[in-house]
Formats: structure tokens, sequence, C-alpha cells
């Protein structure tokens, strides 16, 4: 009897929970995420180690039912060093990306979207590099200031763990940066859903 009770109970509570997850991408819910965008490392015994963190932390609102806009700001920091020569060179690059996103209606736990971003990129870099003259090299310190745009399209999925959290994958394709080149990624995240 208690397990016909349960079912009873969870069968009647099962259409709210579905509701609930239509009503989280609703005008007026409001966004916290981050996402991992590229994390690498790289060692040889005899040549180079290489390091880089990405991040980016992100805010949004839904403007109108499943459509949200908002801003993220990554943050990445990358550090190289070339053990033959002595050269070692470290960055860091700070950027502004407004966003916006579609979600495809649904009342279920996964859902997926398409994003759209464009937005701007500094970046700082220094270290010290071997330079030759000619005759000899020397180590000699450097510093370095970059600015430039970045713009991307991508789709992505996310998974609802809860009613208010979704784990999130997008398969952005990135253009821009500081090469001026395209290449395609793929960023994992976080994300919170706050009601209105």
């Amino acid at each position: 009897m208690k397990k016909l009770s349960y079912a009873a109970v969870v069968a009647c509570l099962l259409p709210l929970f579905s509701a609930h997850a239509q009503s989280l991408t609703t005008k007026g819910t409001r966004t916290l995420g981050v996402a991992a965008t590229d994390q690498s490392y790289f060692s040889t015994t005899d040549y180079s180690t290489s390091l880089r963190i990405s991040v980016a932390p992100s805010v949004g609102k839904f403007f109108a039912d499943n459509w949200a806009v908002g801003l993220a700001v990554p943050l990445a920091y990358a550090s190289t060093k070339t053990k033959q020569t002595g050269n070692r060179s470290r960055g860091l690059a700070v950027g502004v990306v407004p966003w916006l996103r579609y979600y495809l209606p649904s009342e279920s736990r996964h859902r997926v979207f398409a994003q759209a971003q464009a937005g701007a990129i500094l970046d700082a870099s220094w270290g010290q590099r071997a330079v030759y003259d000619g005759f000899d090299s020397t180590i000699q310190p450097y510093r370095n200031t970059d600015f430039g745009y970045l713009a991307g399209l991508g789709a992505g999925y996310s998974y609802f763990l809860t009613p208010n959290v979704g784990v999130e994958a997008l398969l952005l394709y990135h253009q821009g940066g500081f090469s001026n080149t395209g290449n395609l990624g793929v960023d994992i995240g976080l994300r919170a859903y706050l009601g209105n």
C-alpha cells in the first residue's frame, strides 16, 4: 500500500517539475554561470613547458520567453617556458563579451539552445626572450599589450540537475582574437536560473 501511495504522489508531482523546467526560461528569469573554455598543460623533459587556464563567468536575463541576453567576462592565464633558449612568457587576457541565447521550447530537463556573441579582449603579456644580435644572444625582458575583437556562433545543450541548476556544453565557432583566425571549441559550464 505504501508503494502505491508513493507512486501516486510522484505521479501528481511530476507535472509540476516539468512545468517548472519550462518556467526557468520565461521572461524575467536571471542567470548566473561559469564556463571552462580552454584548459591545457604540456611539458617535455628537455624542451618546454606550457600552461593555459581559461574561465568565463557570465550573467544574463530572459527578456522574453526562451530568449536571454547577457554578458560574459572571459579570463585567461598562460605561461610558457622554453628550457634551451631561456625564453619565458606569461599572459593575462580579459574580455567583455555580450551574448544572445535562444532556447528551443521544451518541458524536459534536456534543453537545446543557440548562442551568438561579440565583444572585445585585452591581452597583456610579459617575460624574457633570447635576442640574437648577429654575434651573440642575450636574454632581455619584454612587455606587450594587445587589443582584439571576438565573435562567435554556436549551439549548446543544457541538462538540469535540479530545477534551478543546469550543466551545459556549448559547441562554439570563434572568429577574431589576436590572430584573427577562426576556431571551433567546446565550453563546459554550470548555470543557475534564478526566478523572478
